[in-house]
């Protein structure tokens, strides 16, 4: 039979502790990162980046819109439970990136249209894509998939 002694206790469970590294890494990464992606999302709203469909104009650094990095005791005094926690908005990234995609591939499409109704025999119709563009449609790939496989939520 079990007594029930009063001086004999229960072994405490260990559980490991939060490992410091990934914490400042993900503050280094936020802060540092966050400031940049928002001033990209800024010039993609307010049309700041330069497009083909733009005129080019002379900019000088002056003329930018500073990016706004975070200063040294910002990075030290901030906290992971302040940083946002949740699963990434995916829908407008993945609609946004796609409709790039499509776009591109409509222009193409066209452009070999009309290279075929005009009977061109020019070998440098269609230029190979670059290896960035291979990059961004492997990475949108994956990210759609596993959006899909709802591996986020």
């Amino acid at each position: 039979m079990a007594s029930t002694n009063p001086m004999i206790e229960y072994p405490k469970l260990w559980t490991k502790p939060r490992c410091k590294i990934y914490d400042m890494n993900r503050l280094y990464g936020e802060y540092y990162y966050q400031p940049m992606l928002e001033y990209i999302d800024n010039q993609d709203l307010t049309g700041g980046l330069l497009t083909k469909s733009q005129p080019v104009k002379l900019v000088t650094l002056l003329a930018r819109e500073p990016i706004k990095l975070p200063h040294g005791h910002e990075m030290t005094s901030g906290n992971i439970i302040d940083l946002p926690v949740g699963a990434p908005r995916l829908e407008p990234f993945l609609a946004k990136y796609r409709a790039q995609q499509i776009k591109e591939a409509n222009m193409k499409t066209a452009h070999v249209r009309s290279e075929m109704i005009r009977a061109s025999r020019n070998v440098n119709t269609l230029p190979d894509k670059k290896t960035s563009t291979l990059i961004r449609n492997q990475y949108l790939r994956e990210i759609s998939h596993m959006h899909m496989a709802r591996v986020f939520d």
